[in-house]
């Protein structure tokens, strides 16, 4: 059967059934005599002749039709796809509702917060909430000055290993671009080499979204969102993301001005060593520690020799310098895990060493004096050579409250002094 028979036959019937009945008609009509078999071939004729314009005319309408059938399926298909996505956005808007409304009650509780780890934790904790899609929700700090990545908060929900502690690849990218960050599919997006990144070969993540903590040009840190599965975040997700991001900007700022507030108040603006007050109470708790773990605890008072004479013949700048550079020594020397070291007043320095004896003590503040004595200080090409005296008192032996030990290393020191100087007394 010809593919112009199986049209007719299944698309347009009618017109091949009314010519086969007529043809029938006139083959019978000729048997039977009624007609002459001139008249059958002008009557065979002419019905070919009209079947033919018939099926044309026909053919013209069906072509018509058919072209208008196909815009009204195209239109019919273009409404069924709006419908989707309508009924998807319909589907999804309870859920973004709900991100968006519960938005500012997270900023609200963000903005009562001070202390760098405990927003470092609230944001992961909230961020994993808004995102229950998300496996991971990691969360790192820049540092300008090492230009290095620190991992400082995480929530995991299952028990992974996170080994990427300083960025992976799309970490580094937030923090060069300063932007936010959407990857539908990790093994797909040209932008990075998956091979390289320990959360694919790792955890096994497909998709994620990360957004910066800037202020204008400057990155603090970044949060990254990550799921095992593809096209897990929307654009939606991203900017909601994005709104949390640029506050946490803000309130970690906040938090280090704050910081920075408190630190004047504790700290000698020109050597950077605690005041007086400051050290008093720290001593107070490093004695009570001392008394609980019976152990030896030492106090020393600090002088520069002459420093008047220092001021009085180079100036008040060279004398700064010279303070300086006690106080550099000084935290070189002593300041670490429980020490302390304190601007007193003037040209008088205190230090605390704790978990200690007196030969070790004693050896300490003999290479602070040595060191001191042979490091000049240079100014306008001149070497300024200067001599300190010290005084040390211990815990519990010579006063079990800090002003008592202060007391004696007081007594000690002048001691040095009227001993000619450049010297360190302890007790007898």
């Amino acid at each position: 059967m010809t593919l112009l028979l199986r049209e007719l036959l299944y698309r347009r019937p009618f017109p091949l059934i009314t010519f086969i009945f007529l043809i029938i008609l006139l083959i019978v009509l000729v048997i039977s005599g009624k007609i002459i078999f001139s008249f059958f071939v002008i009557a065979l004729f002419s019905t070919i002749f009209t079947f033919l314009i018939f099926r044309r005319l026909i053919s013209g309408v069906y072509q018509d039709y058919q072209v208008k059938i196909e815009e009204v399926e195209a239109r019919v298909n273009l409404l069924e796809e709006h419908l989707k996505i309508k009924n998807k956005i319909l589907r999804e808007l309870p859920e973004k509702a709900k991100k968006v409304f519960y938005l500012p009650d997270v900023l609200e509780k963000l903005m009562g917060l001070i202390e760098p780890e405990e927003i470092y934790n609230f944001v992961v904790y909230e961020i994993g909430r808004l995102f229950p899609q998300g496996r991971n929700v990691l969360l790192f700090i820049f540092h300008r000055q090492s230009n290095s990545l620190v991992l400082e908060a995480s929530l995991r929900r299952k028990d992974v290993v996170i080994k990427e502690k300083k960025g992976d690849v799309f970490d580094w990218w937030v923090v060069r671009n300063n932007q936010s960050l959407l990857v539908e599919d990790l093994a797909r997006d040209f932008r990075f080499d998956f091979k390289n990144s320990n959360a694919f070969l790792e955890r096994n993540i497909r998709s994620l979204m990360s957004s910066p903590f800037s202020l204008g040009e400057r990155v603090i840190g970044l949060v990254r969102v990550e799921s095992v599965h593809q096209k897990d975040f929307s654009l939606d997700d991203l900017r909601i993301l994005r709104s949390i991001s640029d506050f946490v900007a803000l309130v970690l700022e906040k938090a280090a001005l704050f910081k920075r507030v408190e630190e004047m108040a504790i700290r000698d603006s020109l050597t950077n060593l605690f005041l007086k007050d400051y050290f008093l109470e720290r001593a107070n708790e490093e004695i009570k520690k001392a008394a609980m773990r019976r152990s030896c605890l030492a106090l020393g008072m600090l002088d520069i020799d002459d420093f008047k004479k220092i001021n009085d013949t180079y100036g008040h700048q060279v004398g700064d310098l010279v303070l300086k550079k006690v106080s550099s020594v000084l935290i070189e020397s002593i300041e670490n895990s429980g020490n302390l070291v304190s601007r007193f007043g003037g040209e008088e320095f205190t230090f605390l060493v704790v978990d200690t004896n007196k030969k070790t003590v004693r050896k300490l503040v003999e290479e602070i004096r040595r060191r001191l004595k042979e490091d000049l200080v240079s100014f306008r090409r001149k070497k300024i050579s200067f001599t300190i005296s010290i005084g040390v008192a211990f815990y519990p032996s010579q006063g079990k409250t800090s002003l008592e030990l202060i007391e004696k290393a007081d007594n000690l020191l002048y001691k040095a002094k009227k001993g000619g100087k450049n010297k360190v007394c302890f007790p007898t």
